[in-house]
């Protein structure tokens, strides 16, 4: 085999998605060299899928043969971090470590399976999860699918699992604004999809996956894609959920720095309890009641149609870290987010070098990766560009504001401690 396309489905299928040491492998090897490795059982144990007895009767050839001649069945096509359409957002997974904020994350995927005739980033740059509770009430139900329309009706995207109850309600509402605006994106193969009482939902949808053709749905399966999910969203909105439920996808994009709102419903009703329990729990867990909140909450008003960017706004001076490039580093920082949640922070010149030589000196520990960002300071312009090294790497400009400060914002920059004294 000689495609590293596949040889990534492969691994993906033989493989557990989201296994860090098989990421970070892949990033440094190459998914051909640790493809092979695998199939010799020459990975270190905590790569390994559970049981590795099979791998000495796996057939690679035959294995490529089958996912691809699955994925064609299905109408899909695989998407690699190497593809110009690779869902950025799945980027912070890589930097942000084993866990954030208490939550085990897993690492971004190896591959993605779409259905969708359009590229990904045109589906998912203004995507919000909009889920809850399988059961849900005739109230809940009636909530999302009044926040779907709602947000579609403003240009958003709804993505969820697709399952029963509130899920559906949020897609079906969005398709009743637009076909592209509802994606589902299942915790199994595009050819299990689940549950069976929404096919002809899905059929309506596009659909992204992160498992392989022949992949049933799992605990497992789901639990990890909650992860994946408020990946790829500007922030996540719960509508109902049982007791003790509540914060699942809600923790997950808060460790991720996305913004996360739940809706309240009737104190009588149980699957209120789940929200009630997360708003009760987490400060940074905001209360809305529609559309328009929800995008009031996960859009602050830093930017309005037509006009230059607001920066009326109070700045403090704090510490912000960039994760897997380095920090302390001193700045100015907003008391609002960007659109993604990220803090919004403010830089001298000064430490501009400091970032621009630690994302060299990140550069060559790792290599010229996909994902890779370099910072330059010329002319008094601070020149930053994404994924080095790659044939879609793309190159954005931010000039000095005017009391000498640079602004740098939607990246995902975390506010921090000061350095110890």
């Amino acid at each position: 085999m000689t495609d590293p396309t596949i040889a990534r489905a492969v691994l993906a299928h033989l493989t557990t998605p989201g296994n860090r040491h098989i990421h970070t492998l892949v990033h440094h090897e190459g998914p051909l060299a640790v493809l092979r490795r695998l199939l010799t059982r020459d990975l270190p144990a905590a790569a390994m899928p559970a049981p590795v007895g099979h791998l000495s009767t796996v057939d690679e050839g035959q294995v490529a043969k089958t996912v691809i001649a699955d994925t064609a069945r299905l109408g899909a096509r695989i998407v690699t971090p190497h593809d110009a359409e690779w869902p950025t957002g799945l980027h912070d997974l890589a930097t942000a470590g084993h866990t954030a904020d208490g939550v085990d994350l897993p690492a971004p995927p190896l591959c993605l399976w779409a259905r969708a005739d359009r590229p990904l980033p045109d589906l998912l740059h203004r995507a919000v999860a909009v889920v809850g509770s399988r059961s849900a009430t005739s109230y809940g139900q009636h909530v999302a699918a009044e926040l779907g329309h709602g947000l579609a009706e403003q240009g958003w995207t709804v993505l969820n699992a697709g399952g029963y109850g509130i899920d559906a309600a949020a897609l079906r509402g969005a398709l009743t604004s637009g076909p592209h605006a509802a994606v589902a994106m299942p915790a199994c193969g595009l050819d299990r999809l689940h549950p069976v009482g929404n096919r002809p939902l899905f059929d309506r949808l596009d659909l992204i996956s992160v498992w392989p053709p022949s992949s049933d749905p799992s605990r497992t399966r789901t639990m990890l894609n909650q992860t994946w999910l408020a990946a790829l969203t500007c922030g996540a909105v719960l509508v109902e959920a049982a007791p003790g439920r509540g914060r699942g996808i809600l923790a997950r994009a808060l460790a991720l720095g996305r913004p996360a709102v739940a809706v309240p419903g009737p104190v009588t009703s149980g699957l209120s309890a789940g929200c009630h329990q997360a708003l009760r729990e987490e400060p940074r867990i905001r209360l809305v009641r529609d559309a328009a909140d929800v995008i009031a909450h996960i859009t602050p008003p830093t930017s309005r149609p037509g006009q230059d960017r607001d920066f009326v706004t109070t700045w403090e001076p704090g510490w912000v870290a960039l994760p897997g490039v380095g920090g302390r580093y001193p700045a100015l920082v907003a008391d609002l987010t960007g659109p993604q949640g990220w803090p919004i922070a403010r830089f001298t010149a000064d430490t501009i070098a400091r970032i621009a030589a630690d994302c060299d000196a990140h550069a060559a520990r790792v290599g010229e990766a996909v994902g890779t960002t370099r910072i330059r300071l010329v002319d008094g312009t601070v020149r930053q560009t994404e994924r080095a090294g790659t044939p879609t790497e793309s190159t954005s400009t931010i000039t000095a504001y005017v009391d000498g400060y640079y602004l740098l914002d939607g990246w995902s920059w975390q506010v921090t401690d000061p350095p110890p004294a």
